[in-house]
This record gives structure tokens, sequence and C-alpha cells, in this order.
């Protein structure tokens, strides 16, 4: 789109005198103006991947339009405009090129989550461990969106060795998964307690998880009956909505149509879904590791309280990770903590449930969505399956023509999420730094199911 001069303009305007051809010249050029300006004003922030472009497009722009404003004098108004759009986006340019340095801690699960979260770019670099046989680790750093060829490389040289390896990934119950040599974002889609492992491929049998894997042995129940459930569910919400805000757009068309085709990371979109599992086998975690009857009434009764919470906040997403902790079959079992639980609380679960349930398309869960105004922290799965179904049972190409009615399916989902973000979240409750940090910590606990 870039203006190389008044003469392509000039050459396509009806015959007339030299002021009317001007004239003409100067409201098309004006038109295209004003359009990339509100173009880059409205959709520049939705191009994280591509700012270098956007950024050469805008200067070349900038000095096309300081040529022609040399034939075009009127052109030289929205010079001020234009150059102040290009500023920004140079300042912004420069400024993700200092964030993309620091190395990624969004993978870890200590203090670094009482951060304000950033998003993740695919330019952003991370240091992770990689294990071997023996348990024994080498930490590699490399970016977030390098292939699993690209991580190999990286491992092997440290390693020292030139031999053929595979990087596995292991979960805490011991399944085994070889990664494809294509396939990037590895690092956030590992499970909740998965391990990277590198090995030669003799050697996967003997592969077993860490001592670390197995998460918690004991509950939080001492300390977890003591913070109110309503503050709980809120700074839930608050990282819940961190996490979801982090999203960009652009991820769920990468995680649909599959990361190595764009090679892009999907990793703010990653970290939010592991959220909702997260949350559910914290549930189950808790409540079987409690060993007083009377100890897991109170917890299911907490439990509900706070998914109650979480729903009046519009956090559908954990809400609804809580009734499915709950509705797991590791605790549905426990017949005996259920016959105790009070009917009112039974029925207030039975309520939670019927949103659950899968009949008609999940029709129940979308009439509730439908009746809620932004900001909402939607059920990010039910979206995923949504586009997923979209794409697998719906042809991109027709007769080598684009489908875009599929297309036109895919953008309405994405537009629920835009729509969910549409308005921002309300302030946070100021709590104290030591309630803040215990909230943190039972938010945040590894679980043992996996």
């Amino acid at each position: 789109m870039a203006l190389e001069g008044p003469t392509p303009v000039c050459a396509q305007t009806p015959q007339g005198s030299e002021p009317d051809t001007l004239d003409y010249a100067l409201s098309s050029k004006s038109r295209v103006i004003r359009l990339v300006l509100q173009w880059a004003c409205s959709h520049g922030d939705q191009l994280p991947e591509e700012e270098q472009v956007l950024r050469a497009f805008l200067e070349e722009l900038y000095m096309s339009v300081c040529k022609d404003s040399k034939l075009i004098p009127g052109l030289t108004e929205m010079l001020p405009e234009l150059g102040k759009m290009v500023k920004h986006n140079s300042e912004d340019a420069d400024s993700s090129q200092k964030k993309h340095k620091v190395l990624l801690r969004q993978f870890s699960m200590g203090d670094e989550r009482l951060q304000k979260r950033q998003p993740i770019r695919s330019s952003d670099e991370i240091l992770f461990k990689v294990y071997c046989l023996d348990h024994t680790y080498t930490t590699i750093r490399v970016p977030l969106a390098a292939s699993v060829r690209e991580v190999i490389s990286t491992v092997a040289d440290k390693l020292g060795t030139d031999q053929d390896l595979l990087l596995v990934s292991l979960s805490s119950a011991g399944d085994k998964t070889v990664l494809k040599p294509d396939d990037v974002s590895v690092f956030s889609t590992l499970s909740i307690n998965g391990r990277l492992f590198v090995c030669h491929r003799d050697q996967m049998d003997s592969l077993t998880p860490l001592p670390e894997q197995e998460g918690p042995s004991l509950g939080t129940m001492g300390s977890f009956e003591l913070m109110s459930s309503k503050d709980l569910a809120y700074q839930m919400t608050v990282y819940d909505w961190e996490l979801f805000n982090c999203v960009h757009e652009h991820e769920l068309i990468y995680h649909t149509f599959g990361r190595h085709k764009f090679r892009k990371t999907t990793a703010n979109l990653d970290l939010f879904l592991r959220r909702f599992n997260e949350v559910q086998l914290w549930v189950v975690t808790e409540v079987c590791l409690c060993a007083q009857l009377s100890k897991r009434v109170q917890l299911l009764k907490k439990f509900i309280k706070i998914a109650a919470h979480c729903k009046e906040n519009k956090n559908l997403n954990s809400f609804l990770a809580i009734v499915m902790g709950m509705g797991n079959p590791a605790v549905s079992r426990l017949s005996q903590t259920w016959e105790k639980l009070p009917s009112k609380f039974k029925k207030v679960y039975g309520e939670f449930e019927s949103l659950m349930d899968p009949s008609r398309n999940h029709r129940a869960y979308r009439l509730t969505v439908a009746k809620l105004d932004p900001p909402v922290i939607p059920l990010m799965p039910l979206l995923i399956k949504d586009m997923t179904f979209t794409h697998e049972g719906n042809k991109t190409l027709v007769d080598s023509l684009v489908n875009f009615e599929k297309m036109r399916m895919i953008a309405d989902t994405v537009r629920t999420v835009r729509y969910c973000r549409s308005q921002p979240f309300s302030k946070p409750i100021l709590i104290s730094m030591p309630q803040r940090l215990l909230l943190s910590a039972v938010c945040s606990r590894s679980c043992c199911v996996c």
C-alpha cells in the first residue's frame, strides 16, 4: 500500500485541469492514509508476531507520503499523525525486543506466580530442564517456539554426543509420548506433572518418573479451612483473568490448524488450558489426601462455596473445573462423605452439575453464558472443542476455493473470546501480603493425579 508518488494515481484520473487532478489525487491518497491509520490503531496490537513487518510498512508509507507532499501540499497535514503512529510502533517494537530477552519463568511453580503476567511471544526464550535416564538433567536455553529437532540438537551439544536421540514426554503415571521432530511449543504443552526426557530408542522402556512428579503427600486442610471462600474465589479469578487476557486470538487459529504449520507458539493458550486441569486435579488431590471423614465433608462444602463465588465472578473456567473435580470418580465414589453432606449443599451441587450437561451441544452452559455481560472467563476447553470440530468437520478448500462458511464459523468462536474480554476486569480486593501468599500457594499446588 506504499505510495510511490502522484503519477500512478493521476494517470487513472479523469481528464481535466491540473487543480482538479491534484484534488482527486489528494482525496484518494488521504482516504488510503486514514484507512491505514485507523487499521494500525485498531488492529496493530493484534499482530505481535509481525511487528517488524508492520513497522517497515508504516515507515515506507511515511516516506512515500513525505515525497508526495512536495507535489500535493494538502498531504502535509497528515504527516504529524502518521509520524506519531510510526514512532509509537517503533517504541513498541524496541520494548518488545528488550522483553523477549528476559527468560520466561511462567512454567515454574515458585513465587513468580505472584507477578503480573505478560503475554508470551514466539521469540521469547526459556530455561528448561531436560532429564536423562538416570534422572540427571541438563539445562537448555532455547526459543519457546523451537522445534523438537532444535531442542534435541541443543541437548546433544550439551551432552557432547552425536548419536540419535529421542525427546520423550513422561507423565507422573509413567505414560511416554515420543515427540515428533517438527513439533513446536512442547514446553508449554506438557501435562501438569509431565517432564521432558532425552534418550535412545532402546532406552525408552527404562524411563521412570521423577520422585517430584508424584505430587504432594499431605493436604492443606489446616490452612485451607481458615481462608475465606469468597476471597479465595476472587483471587483465583484475578489469576485466571491474567492468563486469559494474555491469550492472543491468533493462538486459537494456530492451535486449531497446527502449530507446526505456522512455527508459532501457543504458550499463553496452553497455560490457560492447563489451568483448568490444575484446578480440577487440585480439588481431587485435596479431597483424597484428607483422611478424616468429617474433614472431607467440610472440604466438599468449601469447594461448593468457592465454585458458587467463582460463578458470581463470572469465572466459568474455574467454576466448572471445581465442579468436574468433585465429579471425578476418585471423589464421587466416597459414598459416606457424600451421604453426610447437608441436603442444601447437595441441591446446589446438583444445580452446578446441570450446567455441565453435554446434551444438545452443551445447551445449558451456552444459555448461561449468553446471559452474561463481559468481562467473562469462559470455559476454554469447550471453545477449543468448537473450533476443532469446525475445522475437522469442514474442508478448508472446496473445488480449489476457500470455504468461507467454515472461516465464518471459526471467526464466530474467536469473536466470543473477544466479546468476553471487551470490558476490563474490576479492581482487585486489597488483602494482606501473607494472605495473598497463602492464597497463591493453595491455588498453584501441584496435583498427585495426572
